[in-house]
C-alpha cells in the first residue's frame, strides 16, 4: 500500500498503525516526554516521528532546532529569555508526544473490536466507517479534532523556531549520546565502594574517643552527652559521622544505634516518630499521633540501653525551638549511662542550641588529602602509566576544588569517564573559562559544572530525582522503573538493549560521579538503596525549578545559599497546602500529614506527568482527587490508606508506572485497571486486604514488572497473567485450592521469562508431584532468589518433603528461603547441587529435627536458622564432615561462610563440632572465613563448639541466652577461653 495514494484523513491514522504493527512486541516505542533536558526530548521525538509523513513539517522544524539545544541548555541558567523559550519548546514537544501516544494506544483496542486481527486494511476499514469517532474507545477526539490539534502544534512550533533566530545560538553538529558515558561500565555495584576518609584521621579518632568514653565532663547533665560535628555544606560532616557510626568499636560499645536525618522536618512529633520507627525497625508509619505517647514508647525501648542517636543535618533556624522543647531533654534521660547524641550542624551557634557541649569543627582538606580523595575516584581501574600521564593536569584541577570533599568527589567522578589527556585538558580549560572568574568557587558551582558534562539522558535521570524530598531513601530498582516510565531510557544506540539494563548503567554512572551516596547493599553487595547529598539534591531542584515541585508540611529549604533556587516551601502543621506559581510544572510531590488536603489548583495541572505522594502518620488520601490528571506517566499512591481505586483509573492511558503498595486498607482493584495498555510497572505488594486481581490482567501486554509480594490474603492469580510475555518480574505466585479452576497454575509459569526473585506462596496446596514439577524451576537460570513458603494450612494432600523435592531450582540459584516447612528433615537431593548458593534462610520449620550437611555448599556466605522448635542438636553432620571418613582426607567445612545466625531455637541445647578437629587434625578446616556469629533467644544452649577457638571471628553477639551468657562471662565463664580472641563481643540479656 503506497502512502501517496491514501487520503490525508486515512494517512494520519494509518501511519501510526503501521508503526505499531511493525513494533507490536514493544509498543513502548512511543514513550513519554523527557522534561529535564530539551535536547533529549527533541532527539527522541525525532526518533518517534521518523517515517510518519503526516508529521513531516513538525519533523523538519524539530531537526532545525535540535543543533542549538546544547547551547540553549547551558545559557538558560543565566538568561531568563532563553529559559522561557526552552519551556515553550518542551511544552509543545510534550503535546506532540501525547498525540502520538494516544494514537498508538488506540490500536490494541481497535484490534480487540476486530477480533484480534492485525491486518492494516481491516483496521483502516473500521476507522473509515467511523469517521467522526474512530478513536472513541480511547477517549480521543474525532478526525477533524485530531487534524486541528496537529495544525495547532505545527503553528506553535513554527513560532518557537522563528524566535530561536534572535538568540544567536551556537550550533552543535554532532550531539553526544549517553553511550559516551554508559557503554562498558560494569553493572556490578561492588565497583562503587565508599571512598576512604582522607584528612580526617584525627577528627575520627577524637570523635570515637568521645563517643565510647565512659567518663563524662558534662557534670550537671544526667545521662548522655551531646556531641556535634560542625562545618559548611559539602565539607564532609555526614561522611565523617557515617564512618564513625559504622566503626566496629562504636558498634560493639552501644546496645542500640539510631540514625535520623532531620533536614526535612523540625517538628518534635515527626522526629520522635522517626526515632521510634528506627528503634522498632518498622517500615510503616506509626499510629501514634501524640508526642507524649511517642516519647513513652521511645522510653520503653531505650530504658536500660546504652544508645547512640545521630541527628544528621541540623541547620533550620527553627531548630532553636526544637531544642527549647524537651524532646532531646527527655531522650537524655531515657538511656543507660554512656549513651550519646551526635549532631551534625552547619554553625556553632546551631550546635549550641541543640545542647552540644563538645564540638568537632571540620575545615577544608589539605592539598595532599584533596589529591588522595580525587585520585581514588578519577584513577579507578587505570593503569599506572596512564595515571602518571594525567597526574599533573589532575593536580591543577584539584586546586580549583579548594579542599571541598564533595566537590572533589564529583569532579573526580566526572574525570573518571574521560579517557584521554586531551579530554582532561579540555575539562581544565572549561573550568578556568566558566569558573575562573569567580572570586570564591563554591561546591554548588562545581556541581553545576559537572551536571552540564552529563549526556542529555543522564541529565534527565539525575534531575528527575528532584521529585524526592531531601534525605529521602531512594530505592534503586524503583527509580529505574520510574525513569523508564518517563522515557528516559530510550536514547540508546543499541536498540536491543533492555531498558532495565540501560537504567542500571545510568544509575552506576551517576553513583560513580557521587551524585548518589549512603548506599545500602544486599547480601551480594549490590546497591539497593541510596540517598543524595543535600547540595546535590539542591542542584536537581535548581535545574528543574520550573518543572518539578514539592509541596507539604515542613518542606523547608535552607535560606538562599550559593545562589540556588528552590521549589519547596514552608507550611505550618494542619494548614491547607498551597503551592508555588509554576504554570509549566510537570512533576509534583505531595508530603502530607494529618489535617492536610490536596491543593485545589492540582485540578488545573492536567499536564502533570508525575504525581508522588508521601503520607505521614496514616494520612488517608482519596485517589478520586487525581482522576482528572489523565496525562500522568508515573503515579505513586503508596501508603495512602484508601480502600478502593476509582473506576476512572482506566482513563490514564499514558500511565507506565503505578505504585499502590503498602495500602493496608485497599481491598479491590477495578477491572478498568486492565485498560492501561501502556502500563509497564504495577506495584501492589504489601496490600494485605486484596484477595483477587482483575480478571482482565492478560490485556496488559506491555507489563514488565508485577510486584505482589506480601499480599498474603491473595487467593490466586488470574489465568490471563500467563499471556503477559513481556513480564520479567512476578515476585509472588499463589498456589490455588482445588476450586480455583480459572486461576494461574504453576504450569503457566513456563510461558513467562521471569528474572530475579520469586516467592511461591502456599506450596502446601500442591496436590501431586506432577503439579509441582510443572513449575520447571530447574530450567529457570535467570531466577537467582527463591522463597518457598509452605504456609500453615492444616490440610496437606502431599508431604512437604515430596513437594520440596519436586521444586528443584536451577543450579544458578544464589539465595534460597524455606519457610513453614513441616518435614522432619530439610535435605532434598538437589540442595547440595546448588554450588552458586550464597545465602540460605531456614525459617519456621517446627518439625525439623536436624540440619542437612550445609558445610558442603562451596559458595555459601550467609546462613540463618530460625524458629525450629524440634531441633535439639547441631552436630558434625551440619558441618558436612563424615565421622567415619579417612584420617588423611582434607576437608574445608563452610569455606566461604561469613555470617551465621541462630535465632529462637527454644529446645537447642547442644552444638558440637568434629572430633577430628578437637584432636588438632590440621586436615580439617571449619568456617575459616566466618566474620560474624549471632545467637539470639536460644534459651537452652550451654556450650559452644571447640572449633570457634581457631576461627578468625570478628564479631560475636549473644542475646537472650541466659545460660550461655553466664558461661561466656569475661575471664570467669567456662566458655570464655573459646571466644576470648574475638575483638568485638556483645552479650546482652
Amino acid at each position: 500500500m503506497k502512502v501517496s495514494v491514501i487520503p490525508f484523513f486515512i494517512l494520519y491514522i494509518a501511519a501510526p498503525f503501521s508503526c505499531f504493527l511493525a513494533n507490536q512486541a514493544s509498543s513502548s516505542k512511543l514513550r513519554a516526554p523527557i522534561m529535564a533536558d530539551a535536547l533529549a526530548l527533541v532527539s527522541r521525538l525525532l526518533d518517534q516521528l521518523d517515517g510518519k509523513e503526516e508529521f513531516t513539517e513538525l519533523t523538519g522544524l524539530l531537526r532545525h532546532i535540535e543543533p542549538v539545544l546544547e547551547d540553549a541548555e547551558k545559557r538558560r541558567v543565566k538568561e531568563e529569555r532563553v529559559r522561557v523559550w526552552l519551556e515553550k519548546l518542551k511544552d509543545v514537544s510534550c503535546d506532540i508526544e501525547d498525540v502520538l501516544d494516544e494514537l498508538s494506544t488506540a490500536i490494541p483496542k481497535l484490534e480487540e473490536e476486530t477480533h484480534g486481527t492485525k491486518k492494516a486494511f481491516v483496521l483502516m476499514k473500521v476507522c473509515f466507517s467511523r469517521l467522526t469517532s474512530c478513536f472513541c474507545c480511547s477517549q480521543l477526539v474525532n478526525r477533524v479534532g485530531q487534524r486541528r490539534r496537529i495544525k495547532c502544534l505545527r503553528e506553535r512550533l513554527s513560532v518557537i523556531f522563528a524566535e530561536s533566530h534572535g538568540f544567536r545560538f551556537r550550533k552543535y553538529r554532532e550531539i553526544d549520546q549517553p553511550e559516551r558515558v554508559g557503554t562498558g561500565i560494569s553493572t556490578s555495584y561492588k565497583l562503587i565502594e565508599e571512598p576512604s576518609l582522607y584528612g580526617r584521621d584525627e577528627d575520627q579518632k577524637m570523635l570515637i574517643r568521645n563517643l565510647v568514653s565512659e567518663s563524662s565532663e558534662e557534670g550537671v547533665v544526667r545521662g548522655p552527652g551531646v556531641i556535634s560535628i560542625v562545618g559548611v555544606g559539602g565539607i564532609g560532616k555526614t561522611t565523617l559521622a557515617h564512618f564513625v557510626y559504622n566503626d566496629q568499636k562504636v558498634k560493639t560499645h552501644f546496645d542500640l544505634r539510631i540514625w535520623v536525618c532531620k533536614s526535612f522536618s523540625s517538628h518534635e512529633l515527626r522526629i520522635a516518630e522517626e526515632i521510634l520507627q528506627v528503634i522498632a525497625r518498622k517500615t510503616k508509619t506509626s499510629n501514634l499521633v501524640e508526642l507524649e505517647t511517642l516519647l513513652e514508647s521511645i522510653r520503653a525501648s531505650l530504658s536500660g540501653k546504652k544508645f547512640l542517636l545521630v541527628l544528621d543535618n541540623v541547620w533550620d533556624p527553627r531548630d532553636a525551638d526544637f531544642s527549647k522543647g524537651y524532646l532531646l531533654w527527655k531522650l537524655l534521660r531515657f538511656g543507660a549511662a554512656g549513651s550519646r547524641i551526635l549532631v551534625t550542624a552547619r554553625t556553632e551557634s546551631m550546635a549550641k542550641r541543640m545542647g552540644a557541649t563538645r564540638m568537632i569543627h571540620l575545615n577544608a582538606l589539605s592539598q595532599e588529602s584533596s589529591w588522595l580523595t580525587f585520585r581514588q575516584i578519577a584513577f579507578f581501574r587505570r593503569d599506572a602509566s596512564e595515571c602518571k600521564q594525567l597526574e599533573k593536569i589532575g593536580k591543577k584541577i584539584v586546586k580549583m576544588c579548594y579542599g571541598l570533599p564533595l566537590a572533589i568527589k564529583v569532579i573526580g567522578g566526572l574525570l573518571h569517564f574521560k579517557s584521554s589527556r586531551g579530554e582532561w585538558e579540555s575539562v581544565l580549560r572549561e573550568m578556568i573559562w566558566e569558573l575562573g572568574h569567580a572570586n570564591n568557587i563554591s561546591t554548588f558551582d562545581l556541581l553545576l559544572f559537572s551536571y552540564h558534562d552529563l549526556s542529555p539522558a543522564l541529565r534527565c535521570c539525575f534531575s528527575y530525582c528532584a521529585i524526592f524530598p531531601k534525605d529521602h531513601v531512594i530505592e534503586r530498582d524503583n527509580l529505574i522503573k520510574m525513569w523508564m516510565s518517563q522515557g528516559f531510557l530510550g536514547l540508546s544506540v543499541d536498540r536491543n538493549k533492555e531498558k532495565e539494563m540501560l537504567g542500571q548503567e545510568y544509575f552506576m554512572n551517576l553513583a560513580m560521579r557521587s551524585f548518589f551516596q549512603d548506599f545500602e547493599r544486599d547480601y551480594k553487595g549490590n546497591i539497593i538503596k541510596c540517598k543524595m547529598h543535600d547540595l546535590v539534591h539542591r542542584l536537581a531542584q535548581y535545574v528543574t525549578r520550573y518543572e518539578c515541585f514539592i509541596t507539604g508540611v515542613d518542606c523547608v529549604e535552607e535560606p538562599d545559599v550559593e545562589g540556588a533556587l528552590h521549589s519547596t516551601f514552608v507550611q505550618a502543621p494542619g494548614d491547607y497546602i498551597g503551592e508555588p506559581d509554576i504554570k509549566g510544572a510537570r512533576h509534583s510531590t505531595f508530603v502530607l500529614a494529618p489535617g492536610d488536603a490536596i491543593p485545589i489548583s492540582t485540578h488545573n495541572r492536567k499536564g502533570l506527568r508525575t504525581l508522588f505522594t508521601l503520607c505521614s502518620m496514616n494520612v488517608p488520601i482519596n485517589p478520586g482527587t487525581f482522576v482528572h490528571l489523565t496525562c500522568l506517566r508515573t503515579l505513586n499512591l503508596s501508603r495512602c490508606w484508601f480502600k478502593e481505586l476509582p473506576q476512572e483509573v482506566g482513563k490514564f492511558i499514558h500511565l507506565r508506572y503505578l505504585n499502590l503498595s503498602s495500602n493496608d486498607e485497599l481491598e479491590i482493584l477495578p477491572e478498568t485497571l486492565c485498560d492501561l495498555l501502556n502500563l509497564q510497572t504495577l506495584l501492589i505488594n504489601d496490600c494485605m486486604q486484596i484477595r483477587k486481581l482483575p480478571e482482565g490482567m492478560g490485556k496488559l501486554v506491555n507489563l514488565r514488572h508485577l510486584h505482589l509480594d506480601y499480599c498474603f490474603n491473595l487467593e490466586s492469580l488470574p489465568r490471563g497473567i500467563a499471556k503477559l510475555t513481556s513480564l520479567q518480574t512476578l515476585d509472588m505466585l499463589v498456589v490455588p485450592c482445588d476450586d480455583e479452576e480459572e486461576a494461574f497454575k504453576l504450569g503457566d509459569l513456563k510461558n513467562l521469562n521471569l528474572e530475579g526473585y520469586l516467592h511461591i506462596c502456599r506450596c502446601g496446596n500442591l496436590q501431586n508431584v506432577t503439579a509441582a514439577e510443572k513449575v520447571e524451576l530447574i530450567t529457570r537460570g535467570n531466577l537467582v532468589d527463591l522463597n518457598l513458603d509452605f504456609d500453615w494450612s492444616e490440610e496437606r494432600r502431599l508431604e512437604d518433603k515430596i513437594i520440596l523435592e519436586a521444586l528443584q531450582p536451577h543450579p544458578n540459584l544464589e539465595s534460597l528461603e524455606i519457610r513453614k516447612y513441616r518435614g522432619t528433615t530439610i535435605s532434598p537431593d538437589w540442595m547440595l547441587r546448588l554450588t552458586n548458593l550464597r545465602r540460605l534462610i531456614l525459617h519456621s520449620c517446627p518439625d525439623c529435627e536436624s540440619l542437612p550437611p550445609l558445610g558442603k555448599l562451596p559458595s555459601l556466605e550467609s546462613l540463618e536458622i530460625c524458629l525450629m522448635n524440634s531441633m535439639k542438636k547441631v552436630g558434625c553432620e551440619f558441618l558436612g564432615i563424615d565421622s567415619g571418613g579417612s584420617e588423611n582426607s582434607s576437608i574445608i567445612s563452610f569455606p566461604k561462610l561469613r555470617e551465621l545466625r541462630f535465632s529462637s531455637l527454644f529446645k537447642w541445647n547442644a552444638w558440637v563440632g568434629s572430633a577430628r578437629s578437637m584432636k588438632g587434625d590440621a586436615s580439617i578446616k571449619i568456617m575459616p572465613s566466618l566474620h560474624t556469629l549471632e545467637i539470639d533467644s536460644c534459651f537452652c544452649i550451654k556450650v559452644l563448639p571447640y572449633f570457634l577457638r581457631k576461627i578468625p571471628l570478628q564479631n560475636l553477639t549473644i542475646n537472650k541466652c541466659k545460660i550461655l551468657q553466664k558461661h561466656c562471662q569475661k575471664e570467669k565463664g567456662k566458655e570464655w577461653f573459646k571466644i576470648s580472641h574475638i575483638p568485638n563481643i556483645k552479650i546482652s540479656i
